[in-house]
């Protein structure tokens, strides 16, 4: 059901229920006391009035750039119904000019009321005046129209006589409902356009308001059902009416300030993570900073470290020259050989403490196959590990650093194993192939591990992002750094609680380029 239908369905349902109270009023009370009937339902609708008037004048402050005209309007309303009702109730004699009296009271009631939803539809601009100001002018306006029209009753021409309502009433009311109509087509572009959201209940008592007053122009006296009719309707309009002004001043604003909270919460929150990240990054800042000391003064201790191996090297050589027996002569080898062991590795370790350029040489897809083999043969980290090795035996070349390629390798496994430190039967699978399509390599490195977040999966190779306590977030910005400088990419698949897959992929060189450097080597 859209919005259309809905609204008309609620006009429906409203003027069946209030036809069905307005029938059972009149078969059982009207007719014998239609004055106190009569002042119980004025008085409901006077009641629902003030309620209006109160909640607008306690909020005049609070939303000071709504037009409040409303308010002040209801409260002529106000005054002018206590004065038809009054006039009605004592029926004083003549019979005839109090109930025309009360009449006038009535229509100037329901001009002022129309005339003030009308000028809301047009939402004019009105000069914001102190609010005691404006209850000054109403309540004097108001109570002095009052008192003129009590004073000199005959200066309108009658609205009821003996032969009942005359046709200056039934004109006064024609324009009451073309003032409503035209408000009401003002009222439905809003709706359409969902300016303000108690537009639909404002609506809805534009379209009870017609028929309300349509009902008076229909009876010929007082005792006419059209006019109970008609009484019960301004109940409901006013009803819907003080609906329409409660969402409007109280719920919407409500709604409006705490959106505007939670943006604030969201802000505040944001402001927080960011500040707790920036401390992140200063700490691992720092981290790298002691870290890059450390190194330097190791890289101190291993090079003259590599002075006394040397010493101790040239000694063992001097003494197994010397030796003559050949169990001596074995344990000097395996001192040397130690010797050489200790040299490599601190070579290695002065090999990366010193930061170099990329060095690209021409490998095959087989000796780059079998380093990474080597690797993981090698690698005592990985022994606790069920590793799956796949190689491909393909031919074909590429410009690579093969040392930097490792380290990319190297990083790939040392995450892969620290996520699978919770598995029971760890696992991890390492693929290399060769796509035929697109002349490239791939190194695939599959463990079963307890996976990423898909929302964390953008952010992988983000400098300084880890999901590590005690990470620092650069070692797949490093690799993935690497794998650009060598125009490859890195493709992450994962799935919470199965496991995570890096795939390298690597350009290899096409015929044209291996021929060219064939003949350059020639």
């Amino acid at each position: 059901m859209n919005k259309d239908q809905s609204l008309l369905f609620n006009y429906i349902k409203t003027l069946i229920i209030g036809f069905i109270a307005a029938l059972i009023l009149y078969s059982t009370f009207w007719k014998a006391g239609t004055d106190i009937v009569h002042s119980i339902l004025e008085s409901s609708s006077l009641f629902i009035g003030v309620s209006i008037f109160l909640i607008i004048w306690n909020t005049i402050n609070e939303i000071p750039d709504t037009n409040h005209i409303l308010g002040f309007a209801i409260l002529a309303v106000v005054i002018f119904d206590a004065c038809h009702i009054y006039l009605f109730s004592i029926l004083s004699s003549p019979i005839i000019q109090s109930q025309d009296l009360a009449l006038k009271f009535w229509v100037l009631a329901r001009l002022t009321e129309v005339i003030a939803l009308y000028l809301m539809s047009l939402d004019i601009s009105i000069i914001k005046v102190n609010r005691w100001t404006n209850l000054i002018v109403t309540t004097t306006f108001a109570v002095g129209i009052s008192l003129a029209l009590i004073s000199y009753p005959k200066a309108i021409s009658p609205f009821y006589t003996e032969y009942g309502f005359t046709w200056v009433h039934k004109a006064a009311e024609t324009l009451i409902i073309l003032l409503i109509i035209m408000s009401l087509l003002k009222v439905k572009k809003k709706i359409k356009n969902n300016i303000i959201i108690g537009n639909r209940h404002f609506c809805i008592t534009l379209l009870i308001m017609v028929s309300a007053q349509t009902m008076f122009i229909i009876p010929t006296s007082y005792h006419s059902i059209n006019c109970v009719y008609g009484h019960v309707l301004k109940i409901i309009y006013y009803y819907y009416l003080y609906k329409s002004v409660f969402v409007s001043y109280v719920k919407y604003p409500y709604k409006i300030l705490e959106e505007k909270n939670n943006k604030l919460q969201e802000a505040y929150e944001q402001l927080e993570k960011s500040k707790q990240e920036e401390m992140r990054k200063e700490n691992i800042l720092m981290q790298q900073e002691k870290l890059a000391l450390i190194g330097q003064m190791g890289a101190g201790i291993v090079h003259e470290t590599r002075n006394y191996l040397s010493t101790i090297k040239g000694s063992c050589q001097l003494l197994e020259t010397m030796a003559k027996e050949e169990y001596f002569v074995n344990y000097l080898k395996k001192i040397n050989k130690s010797i050489d062991e200790i040299d490599n590795i601190i070579s290695k370790f002065l090999y990366m403490s010193k930061p170099r350029e990329t060095e690209f040489e021409e490998v095959s897809i087989y000796d780059l196959t079998q380093s990474i083999e080597s690797l993981v043969i090698s690698n005592s980290f990985m022994k606790k590990v069920d590793v799956v090795f796949e190689a491909t035996k393909e031919e074909r070349y590429l410009l690579c650093d093969e040392s930097q390629i490792n380290q990319v390798f190297l990083n790939l496994c040392k995450n892969a194993l620290e996520a699978m430190e919770e598995v029971e039967n760890p696992k991890l699978i390492i693929e290399t192939g060769y796509n035929t399509n697109l002349n490239k390599i791939y190194i695939k490195v599959t463990d079963n591990g307890k996976g990423i977040p898909p929302e964390d999966i953008p952010k992988i190779g983000e400098a300084f992002y880890t999901t590590k306590k005690t990470g620092t977030g650069l070692g797949l910005y490093i690799c993935k750094q690497i794998i650009k400088e060598h125009g490859g990419s890195i493709e992450i698949n994962s799935k919470l609680g199965y496991g995570t897959s890096f795939t390298i992929w690597l350009p290899c060189l096409a015929d044209e380029e291996e021929e060219e450097i064939n003949d350059n080597y020639q």
